[in-house]
């Protein structure tokens, strides 16, 4: 178990580095930037106040996605590379059954995600030391969330790999498969924004436009967001759960 650990880590290596060093740049530059709203060049901007404070409600989420998405990323073409170099037929040879190869895969990718979100904390931390802010639990739910609804993605990426071997296949089959739950939801985030905007003219007219549809949308989103919290992570594990008997099929099928 340990050694297929450690070739997965060894493929992805150059992928995780890149990772990590973009993270590093992403979240230096806009520390400074923040830093620079009332201790720089920034400080004799009218509008430096504004300008932190949107920096620090909305970078930690571009932040949490290069982080969480970022380090397991360079893991997704793995599987495609093992077909085509017929690793995945000699694997067959190795003194391991099926379950042990696909655990691999899941430690790995489970690894990776945890590495990931303490990635995005860290920048949440940063974030708001430069900005001079307390520490936001609102952020940090968002960034649950985003690590157990990337986490489902990411691991039925796996079994679905085994399934159509080439990413380009997957993604074709997957995106089919899922366009009409995506038009469904971009026409139902329309029909939310121009509420939103209705509400925001009706409740608070006095205020200005995007204060009072950002305004009505959280008192909306807040309480699905809470729950999601917590409804996510049960989600997640049965996700985990059934993706890997998934997996264990496709690759006891050796159609390689």
């Amino acid at each position: 178990m340990k050694g297929l650990i450690y070739r997965e880590f060894y493929l992805s290596r150059k992928s995780v580095g890149i990772m990590f060093f973009a993270y590093f740049v992403f979240v230096l530059s806009l520390s400074l930037v923040m830093i620079s709203t009332y201790a720089g060049n920034l400080a004799e901007d009218p509008e430096a106040d504004e300008m932190c404070s949107y920096l620090y409600s909305q970078m930690y989420i571009y932040a949490g996605f290069m982080a969480i998405i970022g380090t397991a990323y360079g893991h997704n073409d793995i599987i495609e590379k093992d077909y085509k170099s017929h690793w995945q037929l000699y694997s067959y040879t190795l003194p391991v059954d099926e379950k042990t190869i696909i655990k691999s895969k899941f430690y790995y990718r489970g690894c990776l995600l945890t590495l990931g979100f303490v990635l995005a904390v860290l920048a949440e931390f940063i974030f708001t030391i430069a900005a001079r802010e307390e520490l936001s639990m609102s952020h940090f739910k968002n960034l649950i969330i985003m690590l157990f609804g990337y986490g489902i993605v990411c691991v039925s990426d796996i079994p679905i790999m085994l399934r159509f071997k080439t990413q380009a296949k997957a993604a074709a089959v997957v995106t089919g498969m899922c366009m009409p739950v995506l038009a469904a939801f971009m026409y139902g985030g329309y029909k939310f924004i121009k509420f939103c905007y209705a509400e925001g003219k009706r409740l608070y007219p006095d205020m200005d436009t995007d204060v009072s549809v950002e305004k009505v949308a959280v008192s909306y989103i807040t309480p699905y967001r809470d729950a999601a919290v917590w409804i996510l992570p049960v989600v997640a594990v049965g996700a985990v759960v059934l993706f890997y008997f998934w997996a264990v099929k496709e690759l006891k099928r050796r159609r390689y």
